[in-house]
């Protein structure tokens, strides 16, 4: 009868401690939720922020119409805008893309070359509809009256040039080194594609060409390198998982510290189940470009 009240006792006391390492799991339970929560609320908040402050993004490709080549392979090749031959011609193709979650109205773009070189033509619509884009109303003004202007200055006789003046000569490299779009709405998503035939200087100099954008409560930046990014983001993630594991695993730990060991294995197991699976991939890819 002794013996049976012993074991009696020994399970009753079995469950009393269960109880309390069950109680002990609450506080970290608790912390995690309110954390989690935390997380959603500032997510929430981050994704409103980004509402109000718009991202229009921009891409910039180039590529020569004239390749360098050698003299044995481009020797005989010529390009002609005219009756003027011209080297320096390239094409240059600027994508920019509304990354918001809403339409925008009313978006100027300004495009500005370096010194010393000039736009041959140009052409912008949007990538989804093929629309159209055109200059702005005033811009386009004021190239019709530069335009005009010179038309009316008087020519030289002996030499068959126009006698331009300096105040007109600077309104004409305005107009030339610059070019003004309007996107009526630019939508959520949406691609403005534009395409340059620029001159560039007779140096041989090759000037960049900036975009810019003038607008309310819009962030105009440059695209990065998608790879990189996604790497950098990958890291930022990984910093921010182990600091919210390391602060989950210290409350668990403070409460339950006769099970201080286990649970410390387990998260370095938990956390390090990436990095076997990484080596894991990385020694097979290896192995498989070895036996290619």
């Amino acid at each position: 009868m002794p013996y049976t009240y012993t074991s009696v006792g020994h399970h009753i006391k079995q469950d009393n401690m269960d109880n309390e390492t069950l109680l002990k799991l609450i506080p970290p339970t608790i912390t995690l939720v309110v954390t989690s929560l935390f997380g959603l609320f500032v997510g929430v908040l981050i994704e409103k922020f980004k509402n109000r402050y718009r991202t229009i993004s921009y891409s910039i490709f180039t590529q020569k119409v004239k390749p360098s080549l050698s003299e044995n392979l481009g020797g005989h090749l010529k390009i002609s805008l005219g009756d003027r031959e011209i080297d320096t011609l390239k094409v240059v193709t600027v994508e920019i893309e509304n990354k918001s979650s809403i339409d925008i109205e009313n978006v100027a773009v300004k495009f500005t070359l370096g010194k010393g070189a000039y736009f041959q033509g140009n052409e912008g619509f949007l990538q989804k509809n093929f629309s159209w884009l055109y200059w702005t109303a005033d811009y386009s003004s004021y190239y019709d009256k530069v335009l005009a202007d010179n038309n009316e200055t008087e020519t030289d006789e002996e030499s068959g040039l126009k006698i331009i003046p300096d105040e007109l000569q600077q309104r004409i490299d305005f107009v030339l080194a610059n070019r003004n779009y309007l996107i009526p709405v630019f939508n959520r998503k949406e691609n403005a594609i534009f395409n340059f035939l620029i001159e560039d200087p007779i140096d041989g100099i090759e000037a960049q060409i900036f975009p810019s954008i003038v607008h309310k409560s819009i962030d105009f930046v440059e695209n990065v390198d998608n790879e990189k990014q996604a790497l950098k983001d990958i890291w930022i993630g990984v910093g921010i998982g182990l600091f919210i594991v390391a602060i989950v695993v210290t409350g668990i730990v403070y409460y339950n510290q006769d099970q201080r060991s286990l649970i410390i294995w387990s998260s370095i197991v938990g956390i390090s189940y990436s990095i076997v699976g990484y080596l894991i991939l990385y020694g097979y890819r290896k192995i498989r470009s070895f036996f290619k």
